[in-house]
């Protein structure tokens, strides 16, 4: 147990609510579909996000926050896929800390914990969010990530250089982000609203005066932000299908070659 009497075995799922935000405009992302229902494989990109929660027994609900005019969808495929751990489709607002805002209200009051995983980043493994949620009930506070193995630089509006950061100090953040839902609660509230000033959600708890602490992540837990990113994904799942790491048998996915070059997002 930790220090305030909660357990630190992912595996008692009793305690951990995963809010998903999947609310954003997706503008790099392009294409006639919304990105989180855009085919990868042979289901939707939140899907298969969906699924590797449901899957997880380290998580016991699910609450989805999607753009306006997307409710309806998203609930048909939750109930489509049996994604039985989700609770309900929230609104999503005008920012990403708006949209986790709204749902986390709907997180039940028997929720100690939240986990935020982003809609898409449907590659996020079994082991990572057993690993996140472990680390988060030994430290309170979590996020994901992968330390710097590219030079940083800050420049100007103009493309001038200003500052070489050091990267021994400096790390491209992921989802799974897990927190003590009393810390995060006393955080979101501190924030007065004032949530577009907010990159990620372990900023959101590090506003609010508590520490937060840094896991190693998964170089292939890559969030979808354009059409090559859906091609890399769809690489990375058929070949865990191929090795037998993926359960479902909904998570199949065929590979359509493709000549384009492309760069992974991390954040």
């Amino acid at each position: 147990t930790t220090d305030h009497g909660l357990s630190t075995d992912p595996k008692m799922s009793a305690t951990v609510a995963a809010i998903v935000p999947s609310a954003g405009a997706g503008h790099r992302f392009g294409g006639r579909v919304s990105k989180p229902f855009a085919p990868l494989g042979e289901i939707p990109l939140l899907v298969h996000t969906l699924k590797a929660l449901q899957e997880s027994p380290a998580i016991r609900w699910i609450v989805l926050a999607v753009r306006p005019g997307d409710e309806s969808t998203a609930a048909d495929l939750v109930q489509r896929h049996r994604i039985t751990k989700a609770l309900s489709t929230c609104r999503g607002g005008s920012s990403r800390a708006e949209s986790v805002a709204r749902a986390f209200a709907a997180v039940p009051r028997a929720a100690e914990w939240v986990m935020i995983h982003d809609g898409a980043r449907p590659c996020v493994s079994a082991a990572l969010i057993q690993r996140a949620v472990g680390a988060g009930k030994r430290f309170g506070a979590v996020a994901c990530g992968l330390p710097a193995s590219l030079t940083v630089k800050a420049v100007d509006d103009q493309g001038d250089v200003r500052l070489t950061l050091d990267r021994d100090h400096l790390w491209f953040v992921q989802t799974p982000q897990v927190f003590r839902r009393d810390w995060f609660a006393q955080a979101l509230e501190r924030a007065h609203g004032g949530f577009e000033q907010f990159p990620d959600d372990a900023a959101i708890v590090e506003s609010g005066g508590f520490p937060v602490k840094m896991i190693p992540g998964d170089p292939l837990n890559i969030k979808v932000t354009t059409q090559e990113d859906l091609m890399l994904a769809e690489a990375i799942l058929a070949s865990r299908h191929r090795r037998g790491e993926v359960k479902s048998q909904n998570a199949k996915v065929k590979i359509t070659p493709q000549k384009s070059k492309f760069q992974p997002a991390l954040s």
